[in-house]
């Protein structure tokens, strides 16, 4: 890697998208004081309603399918091009799901015939990548104070975590061993490669260590994903109550106290995904960091 070949240099602070993640001697939501505990993760959340209520404003804010319908499109056979069927596409994708994705539900919106979509995309595929790669372009290269390769990672796979919440379809897209690949895709791998880079790695390893931090970011994109859908669906809905009545008929405290000691009567807690992505990508680049400590050794 370019900036440092020092595996240690530069991991003081791990960079954060939302300025929230940072956790301070008050709830991040109301504001009240907090007692943090004397080891482990400081707290960031008074209470689990706190927690759910900055999880709710983190989703709606990123999540671009609470955004309105645009005006629909009156393409003339001149000017439609393939940039504007992809972008379309992005939007209806963004508000419905690729499930709501169809052809005909794509021309109507650009007011053409169906047929004039095939000759700029022969099939779904094409325009699949086409619409992977205008959103990959969001995502910008790590700032230039970023230097060490721990911290450079860690922004790219936080970037990656972003970009699903905008843009959940995307996720069945690239979790996949041959995603559609272009110029902002590889953009992406050359960074991310570029900072594992160092001279006791190999290929492999250096790969594995990648789809390793993909893979965790993409496991909780899918259930933030089902979660999603589902409050968007009921947002009513109380499941927490249901899984509670079922967990109490599990939790023996005779068969299972570990997990009797977890949740106890308080019912499953609020899932802050942000804070699991933090950690997991922490606790993942901790190994990572041991690897290029006990090789240089």
């Amino acid at each position: 890697m370019a900036a440092s070949t020092t595996p240690d240099s530069g991991m003081t602070g791990e960079p954060h998208a939302v300025p929230e993640s940072a956790p301070s001697d008050a709830c991040v939501t109301c504001g009240q004081s907090l007692a943090h505990p004397a080891r482990g993760r400081r707290r960031r959340y008074c209470s689990r309603s706190c927690q759910a209520r900055a999880y709710r404003a983190r989703r709606d804010a990123l999540t671009p399918a609470h955004r309105t319908a645009p005006a629909r499109r009156h393409a003339t056979g001149a000017s439609l091009t393939a940039v504007t069927i992809a972008r379309t596409a992005v939007e209806l994708a963004d508000r419905l799901g690729l499930d709501g994705l169809s052809t005909r539900r794509l021309a109507g919106e650009l007011g053409v015939a169906t047929a004039a979509l095939y000759r700029h995309y022969a099939d779904r595929e094409a325009l699949l990548a086409a619409m992977a790669e205008l959103v990959l372009v969001e995502v910008p290269p790590p700032p230039p104070e970023l230097t060490g390769w721990r911290d450079r990672v860690a922004y790219e796979a936080r970037q990656e975590w972003q970009l699903y919440q905008r843009h959940p379809w995307l996720l069945p897209v690239l979790a996949r061993t041959r995603p559609p690949v272009g110029p902002a895709l590889f953009d992406i791998l050359e960074r991310t490669f570029s900072a594992l880079d160092q001279p006791t790695m190999t290929p492999l390893e250096i790969l594995s260590i990648y789809l390793a931090l993909s893979g965790l970011v993409q496991g909780i994109a899918l259930m933030w994903s089902a979660e999603y859908v589902e409050r968007a669906l009921a947002p009513d809905a109380h499941p927490g109550e249901q899984v509670h009545a079922e967990l109490a008929e599990l939790l023996d405290p005779a068969a299972r106290p570990v997990m009797r000691k977890l949740f106890g009567d308080t019912g499953p807690p609020e899932i802050d995904f942000d804070g699991v992505i933090d950690a997991g990508i922490d606790l993942l680049l901790d190994g990572v960091a041991a690897r290029y400590r006990r090789d240089r050794d």
